[in-house]
């Protein structure tokens, strides 16, 4: 076996002779639009990923994911860009946000996850439209469950074929094929969500079940 400096003066002599051929090739980093939550983002990789379908699980009132959909809204204003929301059980709070936040959502009422669906399908098809929310949190769960594994698989290749940067909001784990499903992992009491926006982002939590790489397209999910 050869010793230890032969190697290294074997491959110092390969780093000379052909420099970048030789080097490990970097992994690719996967294209992610940042949440506006820091801690989010950093379970993410920088935040949720582009041209593909997340899903965030949040059970029940306080789970916190109104707050997360809030802070994305805010981080898109923030960058100057547009974000269309097909709200389920037409539940946005529109006095949580500023109005210059306002001035850059596209806000779909509908009365049941039906007619959501069918406005984000509409929504996902149009270019100028990069980012899409679809808040089904609030929608009862039989008409959850009737949701056909197709319309989300046909919501795949919209968001793989415009680019789009889609959110499904759900109360119990529902996108098949999702790119990454992440769960709220704490509840927010009153005196959290009364003391703003700042103090409610640093007391939420977060729990990544599932998180597809974008070298080779791998899933890793949460097991247990």
């Amino acid at each position: 076996m050869p010793d230890a400096s032969n190697i290294v003066d074997l491959r110092r002599l390969l780093a000379e002779r052909f420099g970048a051929a030789v080097r490990p090739r970097a992994t690719p980093q996967r294209d992610v639009l940042a949440t506006g939550l820091p801690a989010l983002d950093s379970q993410l990789g920088g935040g949720w990923p582009r041209g593909e379908v997340s899903e965030l699980v949040g059970d029940g009132p306080g789970s916190g994911s109104a707050q997360v959909l809030h802070a994305w809204i805010r981080q898109t204003a923030q960058e100057g860009q547009f974000l269309a929301l097909a709200d389920g059980a037409d539940s946005l709070d529109v006095d949580a946000l500023e109005p210059a936040v306002l001035a850059r959502l596209l806000w779909v009422r509908s009365r049941s996850a039906d007619e959501a669906l069918k406005a984000a399908d509409i929504l996902l098809r149009d270019r100028n439209l990069s980012r899409v929310v679809i808040d089904l949190k609030l929608c009862p769960v039989a008409e959850l469950r009737r949701i056909s594994s197709s319309l989300w698989h046909r919501f795949h290749r919209l968001t793989e074929h415009q680019g789009t940067t889609a959110l499904v909001l759900t109360p119990l784990p529902l996108v098949s094929g999702a790119a990454c499903r992440v769960r709220m992992a704490n509840r927010l009491n009153l005196a959290t969500l009364q003391a703003g926006p700042d103090v409610t982002a640093q007391t939420l939590s977060f729990e990544l079940l599932r998180s597809t790489a974008a070298a080779g397209g791998a899933a890793q999910e949460a097991v247990g």
